[in-house]
């Protein structure tokens, strides 16, 4: 029986989950560059760039939370 997960449909709450998607991916990618797993690190910075992209996009801002996010330099290869 398949259960479906129900996903925010408020355009703020929708913002928030993906920010917080944001966090998880940026965290992920300090855990992959402290194991140094280049190519995962890698991975992960293009999915947090994805995502930070996305908010954007939704939020029509330009304001983009990428410094807080996303350590200086570390998306040139992107």
């Amino acid at each position: 029986m398949k259960q479906s997960i129900k996903l925010p449909t408020d355009v703020e709450d929708r913002e928030k989950e993906l920010l917080a998607l944001a966090r998880l991916v940026s965290y992920a990618r300090d855990s992959a560059k402290t194991l140094n797993v280049e190519g995962v690190q890698y991975c992960l910075e293009l999915a947090l760039a994805s995502l930070l992209q996305e908010v954007e996009y939704m939020t029509d801002k330009n304001v983009l939370p990428t410094v807080d996010l996303m350590a200086l330099g570390s998306l040139g290869r992107c």
